[in-house]
């Protein structure tokens, strides 16, 4: 047989080396049925002569081919095509007359007691949690197109080289060593929280660590206290382990924990947002956390602190975590990598009181076991390498400047419709329409029009003297928010009468 027929080699293909060349010409042989099961190819150095090129770059291309299960050698006779082909085992072989028909199909589902308040509230959740779009005012996004990618490639490249043998297994349920130790640097250095390694759990972002906190710690109907308004998140998450939540309005103070205090029945559970207030801003004062803690303490009560975007404050010190001044260990704090780096990665921390560790590490470990490795690891040396400081430096100040634009041009085309003031920290700011505007309305005009500015009406439980809208800025240049704003203009001229 002249086997060299089979093969097709071009030696100018420089993208294409030789071996693998052979390779695919073989392969395509074997699976297009030139060349049958059990037909033997020639020795390696017979076809090498035949093409005129090395007998190592045959055996490269037979290696291969041998491995993935395309060649079976038999001892003394030679190389043979395969008489089972490794597609065999990959693919189901489905016969015409025995094909599945896909009909629609009303049946009686029976779910589990959680399953139920999944499918009660699962429409809303869908809606709550939906794929980011990133068109102006979308809100909590970062500047994409000002991150070190490059150099997070090169820091991953490293990790896939040199690191295999730690990628083989299975990782740590409480995160990545380093990691657990790099954020919790970070966090004692730059928020104030008062923790050991072991107490930070890395987490799949704030989403899962607020899941973790309500299924563990509280029971069917426990009185849970949420800021109003509040990240629909935890709303959600409240909803599902059915505790009874009462909605406590905030001030200019942030959560108002002398009116929560009225509530006849004391709360088993706190969420608050102290270091700006999602979504209006605001910081909880010193005063205010000092009388949270005592009541805490005082009631056994658990206190959920969200620090979702602390580091990007432009102006002044920002007050310390909730948690470092917190000395009965009541407080869970909750932080994200989201906002900082980006929100693809899905990481997040979760640093509870010593005596939480291991029941939280054991529902972590059974809930999706951990997070990336890679992922994690590539994040410790960014973090331990200097460069996420130096990331979120460049990008506080970017930030600032949007958000200068943003107030700017909102005064100069926008008066009279939407009161745009500035903010010494976060990532958005909250438009007030005038009184009598519905905002969900106003949403869903700009909605149509490319825009997305979310209605603060979304997140309350109660009705607002004045509607507002999110507009978020970091991951918008100058141009973008300028035309933003125009056409903003324009609707709330031509759909609004403003």
């Amino acid at each position: 047989m002249n086997f060299d027929a089979c093969i097709s080699l071009d030696p100018t293909d420089d993208a294409v080396p030789l071996y693998k060349q052979i390779y695919n010409s073989i392969r395509d042989a074997i699976l297009d049925g030139a060349l049958e099961s059990g037909t033997r190819l020639p020795a390696s150095r017979a076809l090498a002569e035949q093409l005129g090129i090395s007998r190592m770059t045959v055996v490269n291309a037979y290696d291969q081919l041998l491995g993935e299960g395309y060649l079976e050698g038999k001892h003394g006779s030679g190389t043979y095509v395969a008489s089972h082909l490794p597609e065999e085992f990959l693919r189901v072989q489905v016969r015409k007359s025995s094909a599945v028909k896909t009909v629609s199909r009303s049946r009686r589902l029976a779910f589990s007691d959680y399953g139920k308040k999944l499918a009660r509230y699962s429409e809303r959740i869908a809606h709550h949690h939906s794929a980011s779009i990133v068109v102006p005012f979308q809100h909590s996004l970062v500047a994409a197109e000002e991150f070190p990618f490059d150099l997070w490639a090169k820091i991953n490249q490293k990790h896939l080289r040199f690191s295999s043998r730690r990628l083989g297994g299975y990782g740590d349920a409480a995160g990545f060593g380093p990691l657990r130790k790099a954020i919790a640097h970070h966090l004692r250095s730059s928020r104030g929280v008062r923790c050991e390694d072991e107490q930070v759990i890395v987490t799949a972002g704030t989403q899962q660590a607020v899941f973790l906190i309500a299924n563990l710690l509280l029971a069917r109907d426990d009185k849970v206290w949420l800021e109003d308004p509040c990240h629909l998140g935890t709303s959600d998450v409240m909803a599902t382990v059915e505790a009874k939540v009462s909605h406590v309005p905030v001030d200019d103070e942030g959560f108002n924990i002398e009116k929560a205090k009225r509530d006849r029945r004391p709360a088993r559970m706190v969420y608050v947002t102290p270091s700006r207030q999602f979504p209006l801003g605001m910081t909880m004062s010193l005063q205010r956390r000092l009388s949270l803690l005592e009541w805490a303490n005082d009631n056994e009560a658990w206190v959920i602190e969200d620090d979702y975007d602390s580091e990007f404050r432009y102006s002044g010190r920002p007050l310390p975590a909730l948690q470092g001044l917190d000395r009965a260990d009541r407080v869970l704090y909750v932080g994200t990598f989201s906002k900082t780096v980006f929100p693809g990665l899905r990481i997040g921390c979760l640093v509870v009181p010593p005596d939480l560790i291991d029941v939280f590490i054991a529902a972590r470990a059974l809930n999706d076991l951990h997070a990336p490795i890679t992922d994690q690891m590539v994040l410790a040396d960014f973090i331990v390498e200097g460069h996420f400081e130096h990331h979120v430096r460049r990008m506080r100040t970017l930030y600032r400047g949007r958000q200068a634009v943003l107030v700017d041009q909102a005064a100069k085309h926008l008066g009279g419709f939407l009161d745009v003031g500035p903010s010494d920290a976060g990532m958005h700011l909250t438009g007030w329409l005038p009184k009598g505007v519905d905002d969900r309305e106003v949403s869903t005009r700009v909605a149509e029009h490319g825009l997305r500015a979310a209605p603060v009406s979304r997140y309350t439980n109660r009705k607002l003297e004045r509607g507002g809208l999110l507009l978020g800025y970091t991951a918008f240049n100058e141009k973008q928010i300028n035309a933003a704003v125009r056409k903003l203009a324009k609707i709330a001229e031509v759909e609004f009468n403003f």
